[in-house]
């Protein structure tokens, strides 16, 4: 016996995510507004220095004070 619910048709789409599409789909954002738009995981920087360089990039750009 099979059991359906309204939530069934979305059964497929229901699945981990992919770093690599997302990784891709960050490159096509950066190259289709020509360098305009910029989104940058975290993780995908390797030393704690280049990921510390962006979360100040972050905070200036969006005028976040520093202590938060």
């Amino acid at each position: 016996m099979t059991r359906r619910t309204s939530l069934t048709k979305f059964a497929g789409a229901m699945r981990d995510p992919d770093p690599a599409k997302a990784l891709e789909a960050t490159r096509a954002a950066y190259e289709a507004s020509g360098g305009e738009v910029v989104l940058i995981n975290k993780s995908w920087l390797p030393g704690w220095s280049d990921q510390a360089l962006l979360d100040g990039l972050a905070k200036k750009a969006l005028k976040v004070k520093r202590g938060k």
